[in-house]
Parts: C-alpha cells; sequence; structure tokens
C-alpha cells in the first residue's frame, strides 16, 4: 500500500519488516525507507583505497559506498579511534546551557540535559571526519526530543535524496521528511578521514609484516630428522610436530640439510618497523589533534614544548565548540520550535570551565578575600567539591559568636595596655618624676625670695635726686 505524501519519519531495517505503520490492518509486511546492509570491513590495500576515492570523487557518476566502508574499518585502528574520541570529549564534557537574557532558560535545559544531546553533539562533530551528516528529530515515547542518524551510505547530500540501498544513484527527495537537519559546508566534501586512511593502510601492512618477521625470527625453529624413505617415521614426527606448538618446523631426511641466512641487523629491523608505526602514528595525531605530545610521549619532549602542544589542541576544541554552537543556534532553531521548544531571543552557550585543581582554587579564593572582596560560602562548597553540612546555619551563628568573644577580648585587653601599670619600674619612675617637680618648685621658690631680699636691701639705700648714690 502506497504511505501517505504527507511527512513522515525514516524507517530502516532488513529487506522487509512488519510494522502497523501506513496501513489498514492491524500488521502488514512494508519495505522500510532505508534498507540495511553489511558493511565490507577488511581486506583493503592502497588500491582499494584509490580506487574508491576516485568513485566517490567522480562528477557525475559517483559512489562513496565502498570509500564509507573503509572509513569504518579504518575506525577499529585504536590510535586513530583514541585520538577522535579526544576531539568527541573536547565538545561533550563542557556542559551546553541556553540562556535568555543573560539567564538559563529551564524549560529548553531541560530538553539539552536528556542522554540525545550529548550523543548528538559528538556526531555533528563527525561530519568533520566524514564530510556531513543529516539528521532527523522527533519526539520520542517518553516526550523528550530524539533524533535520527540517516547512515552515511544511504544519503546523496549533492542530489539530497535518501538512498534506500547503498548503491542506487537515484532515491527519496529529502525534502519529503520532516525536521531534517544537514550538516555540511560542501556537499562533495568527503571528510578527513580521506586524508587518514592511507596512514591507517600502511600501518596495518606494516603490523603484518612486523607479525611474520617475529614468527620467523622470534621463535625456534624445531628440527626433525628420519631415515629417507621410511615414511612411517615421517608421519610420527609431523604428528609430534602439529602437538608440540605452532612454532616454525623443519622435517628432512638426514641425507639433507638446513641452512638460515638471517638479517644481518635483527635489532635494527625491529626498530625499523617500530618507526613505522610511530611515524604512522603522528601522522594521524598531528591531522586530528594538531600536535603529537598530547597523546605520545617522546625522547625530546619537554615541559615547555608539551605546554605549547597543549595550547595548539584547546584551540582546536575551543574552534570545535564554536562549531557546535553555530549549528544550534543557526541550524537548529526552526527545528526546535516545531517540536515545541521556544528558543526565540536566546542562545546555546559553553558553561565557562574553571581548570584548576583545588590548591590553585583555594589560593585563588584567599588571594580575593584578601583583597576585601566578599566570597559567597556556595561558591566555595562548589569549586572545592565539598558538601554543605546539614547544620550550616547553626555553625555559621556559633563561628560568628567566637569571632566576636574574640574580638571584645582584643579590645579588653588593647585598653590595659593603654593604663598605667602597677609595677616597680612604674613606681620608680613616678617617683623620680615627683622628686624632680619638688625640686623644680624649691628652686622657683629659692629664686623669688633671693629677689625679693636683693630688692629689700637695696630699696633702703639714700639717693640723689639725679638717681646716683651719695658716694
Amino acid at each position: 500500500m502506497a504511505r501517505p505524501k504527507k511527512k513522515r519519519r525514516i524507517t530502516e531495517g532488513g529487506y522487509t519488516q512488519i510494522t502497523p505503520a501506513y496501513t489498514t490492518g492491524p500488521y502488514a509486511r512494508v519495505e522500510p525507507d532505508i534498507i540495511l546492509q553489511m558493511p565490507e570491513l577488511f581486506y583493503f590495500d592502497m588500491s582499494s583505497y584509490i580506487s574508491a576515492l576516485n568513485a566517490a570523487k567522480a562528477i557525475y557518476f559517483y559512489n562513496r559506498t565502498r570509500l564509507y566502508d573503509m572509513y569504518e574499518s579504518a575506525m577499529l585502528d585504536l590510535h586513530l579511534g583514541g585520538i577522535i574520541e579526544k576531539r568527541k570529549v573536547g565538545v561533550s564534557r563542557i556542559p551546553i546551557e541556553f540562556r535568555r537574557n543573560g539567564k538559563p532558560d529551564d524549560n529548553v535545559n531541560k530538553e539539552i540535559r536528556s542522554p540525545w544531546f550529548r550523543k548528538f553533539v559528538k556526531e555533528v562533530l563527525m561530519s568533520k571526519f566524514y564530510g556531513y551528516s543529516l539528521f532527523q528529530f522527533y519526539r520520542g515515547d517518553d516526550g523528550f526530543i530524539n533524533y535520527y542518524h540517516v547512515p552515511y551510505k544511504h544519503y546523496d547530500p549533492v542530489r539530497r535524496v535518501i538512498l534506500k540501498y547503498q548503491s542506487d544513484t537515484e532515491g527519496i527527495p529529502v525534502d519529503s521528511f520532516e525536521n531534517m537537519l544537514f550538516v555540511g559546508d560542501n556537499p562533495r566534501d568527503l571528510g578527513m578521514m580521506a586524508e587518514l586512511l592511507p596512514m591507517v593502510l600502511y600501518k596495518r601492512s606494516n603490523f603484518g609484516n612486523w607479525k611474520q618477521f617475529c614468527e620467523i625470527f622470534g621463535m625456534p625453529i624445531r628440527e626433525y630428522t628420519y631415515d629417507a624413505g621410511d615414511e612411517e617415521a615421517r608421519s610420527r614426527l609431523i604428528q609430534d610436530a602439529r602437538r608440540q606448538g605452532a612454532n616454525a618446523v623443519y622435517i628432512h631426511p638426514k641425507e639433507s640439510s638446513l641452512n638460515l641466512i638471517e638479517s644481518a641487523n635483527k635489532s635494527g629491523t625491529v626498530d625499523l618497523y617500530e618507526r613505522f608505526k610511530d611515524a604512522c602514528n603522528t601522522e594521524m595525531s598531528v591531522r586530528v589533534l594538531g600536535n603529537t605530545l598530547t597523546t605520545d610521549a617522546k625522547s625530546t619532549g619537554t615541559q615547555a614544548l608539551g605546554t605549547v602542544h597543549q595550547e595548539e589542541e584547546d584551540m582546536l576544541k575551543a574552534d570545535d565548540r564554536d562549531f557546535i554552537l553555530d549549528v544550534l543556534n543557526y541550524n537548529m532553531t526552526d527545528i526546535f520550535n516545531a517540536l515545541g521548544v521556544n528558543t526565540e531571543g536566546g542562545e546555546f552557550v559553553y558553561v565557562k570551565n574553571r581548570n584548576l585543581n583545588p590548591n590553585q582554587q583555594v589560593d585563588v579564593i584567599q588571594k580575593v578575600k584578601a583583597m576585601g572582596v566578599p566570597v559567597s560560602d556556595d561558591y566555595i562548597y562548589e569549586v572545592l567539591l565539598i558538601d554543605k553540612p546539614e547544620d550550616y546555619e547553626q555553625q555559621k551563628a556559633e563561628i560568628k559568636a567566637q569571632e566576636e568573644a574574640n574580638r571584645k577580648l582584643q579590645q579588653e585587653m588593647a585598653n590595659q595596655m593603654e593604663k598605667p601599670q602597677d609595677t616597680e619600674p612604674a613606681r620608680k619612675s613616678e617617683r623620680r618624676m615627683n622628686m624632680d617637680n619638688e625640686s623644680k618648685a624649691w628652686y622657683e621658690r629659692a629664686r623669688t625670695d633671693f629677689r625679693n631680699w636683693l630688692s629689700d636691701f637695696f630699696g633702703v639705700a639714700p639717693k640723689k635726686k639725679d638717681g646716683a648714690l651719695p658716694f
């Protein structure tokens, strides 16, 4: 039965699936919009890569299926998977919140705190590695927003159609489905994985040769000899060799000989394999993270050089976070509104992360308090990850009472210091001061008495009218 022409959700599955959707009866067998097929993951080499890359870059009759299979195969590489995960953590570890007029909006933040959002942010970042990402959003059975990530092999970003089979060249227009989000700059972009694939393939080939070298030269060779023509003895030796392990075995008649010509420098050959592996890992680290020292420890690395590399990686992660915010604030506003989430007049932002250890945080708080800037107790509990006690108010009141008692005690001690001290040196000083005052008083009295006597003595002598004495 034909489906309605109204916009709908994308379905995926095997060749057929049983579903009640778009049917008149209770159940019917309906083919999904996308029929999945198992990817090819192994047996790739450089010739396969070049062939797949040329097929994906063709202008008219292009096909990316084999190249995307190689992408998925490359993700099995432990080093590549690890450094890509570091990029993902850079955008998902720091929380995102929606703010309107500078204040968090709880209605929107409740939606983006759901598990789907963190996973969605990581898959948005993967568009840089695969060239694009396509999502369809809907309301889940739990009432929260959810999304469907369209498989890379089942969307043609150039023609903008959903491909039912991964090898199709025509499909359903993407506009036939509701709430679709395309993330990507250039529809013909093949992503960063196209640059990383050669290093993964070279590394795999190197590991294969390294493994073969270890098998040949790393384990001893067992030698069995038998009399020529004695087939029964030869059969017994073969059975014994099989039961004793998987290392190399040489079974030969006594009349023949075995000569092993080994490499002149086996240790140098081993180092060559390891250096080649490290070189491939280094190239991938530089392309994905922009550096090497934040992932691999080098003998020539220094603290200063490591700091520079960390700053470069932090700048790359900051650029990734800006990329995520651009998608949320510009490309997803209509989708949020269509799903009943009002984002008008606000914006999504990353919450600032304080990269300070507890010792640094304590030092900053103490310096701020020394400057006279008040610091909230709640902030201190938050940054130091300490639980606030249940009897916080009571303890706070007791601390204030103790501080007030200490202040009063210090004031009383200061007042006591200002009063004269009743000590022997103080009493001697006071007596000495009193004696000095008495001596000064006696001296003043004596001088006054002498002046009065002298005045009386000369006051009785005869005087002439012109003031001269008679003699």
